[in-house]
């Protein structure tokens, strides 16, 4: 009898350990910006905060419950209508997204301070691309999101492809040996972003070298470093003479308005650079750039403006 007893308890024994372990086992547990989360299943209630990973998530035929509606460029408006709106791209709607009683949240870089709030209603990831490193970093949490919904696979498809269409757009810049100027219009000033900025793929990815001017030429032409990249003048470009510029109309990518960028650069300044005579000054998709960069589609539509410069 001690001998059959002794035997069940080991075959219980064994059997709570294999459980435990199938258990473990189901365990998703993804790194990212701030740190790691780890969920018993792939997330099914999915609240997305901003439109980079919306993005994605289209991209991998993900149905999120909700998402901030304004900015959304044409091909996520069907998501005004699918999901309920949790907020702005930069200020989240706390309320709606407590009682969607989401399975986990990702949020982006305009809502980094508020990820310690966005974690207490449900687990958090932050999607966050760094400056300076553009497509290695968007590979990466590419891959996290993919982990975290069991879609691989399909992430690594995309980022083949992506890298592919990367590579072959480098080859033809740099077999040309270009160089060029990377630009926001803001108002009434323009800034200019370097290899270590939030556009850094222009100069790292595509190889692209820098027009910019030494800095001892920069002295005395009121340029200012700061977050927002250098600010400079329409002298400073044309003493630049890039062969290539890109420029970005900030006002038009936030909603304030169109066609700025466009018109403050109608001028001789401009039109005697290399990049105006040879046709490669490319008026970049303004929401592409500056709100859904990082997304699969958003990428595509980055490259698809840097092409422009070599068609």
């Amino acid at each position: 009898m001690a001998s059959v007893l002794g035997f069940v308890k080991k075959a219980v024994v064994v059997i709570v350990a294999t459980l435990a372990f199938s258990v473990q086992a189901g365990v998703i547990e993804v790194e990212h910006y701030k740190g790691t989360v780890s969920l018993e299943a792939a997330p099914q209630r999915v609240v997305v905060l901003g439109l980079s990973s919306l993005d994605i998530l289209d991209s991998l035929n993900i149905q999120p419950v909700g998402a901030p509606h304004e900015l959304m460029p044409a091909y996520l408006e069907k998501y005004r209508t699918s999901t309920r709106n949790v907020g702005t791209v930069k200020e989240p709607d706390y309320e709606a997204i407590y009682t969607l009683k989401p399975d986990i949240i990702i949020a982006e870089p305009r809502m980094l301070a508020l990820y310690d709030d966005l974690s207490k209603i449900a687990p958090t990831v932050m999607f966050h691309p760094m400056d300076g490193q553009y497509w290695e970093d968007t590979q990466d949490n590419w891959r996290m999101l993919g982990k975290l919904f069991n879609k691989e696979t399909q992430v690594e498809s995309l980022i083949k492809k992506t890298s592919g269409d990367i590579q072959a757009i480098r080859d033809q810049v740099q077999a040309a040996d270009l160089d060029a100027l990377m630009l926001i219009n803001n108002g009434g000033n323009i800034a200019m972003y370097d290899e270590e900025s939030r556009f850094s793929l222009v100069f790292k990815e595509f190889g692209f070298d820098s027009a910019a001017l030494n800095e001892e030429e920069i002295k005395g032409m009121n340029a200012a470093k700061g977050a927002h990249g250098n600010l400079i003048s329409f002298e400073y470009i044309a003493t630049a003479a890039p062969e290539v510029m890109f420029v970005l109309d900030r006002d038009q990518a936030i909603g304030n308005a169109t066609g700025k960028a466009l018109a403050a650069f109608n001028n001789p300044l401009v039109s005697g650079t290399p990049a105006a005579k040879d046709d490669r000054l490319v008026f970049v998709n303004p929401n592409a750039w500056y709100i859904t960069s990082g997304g699969v589609t958003g990428t595509a539509n980055i490259i698809a403006d840097i092409q422009q410069a070599l068609n």
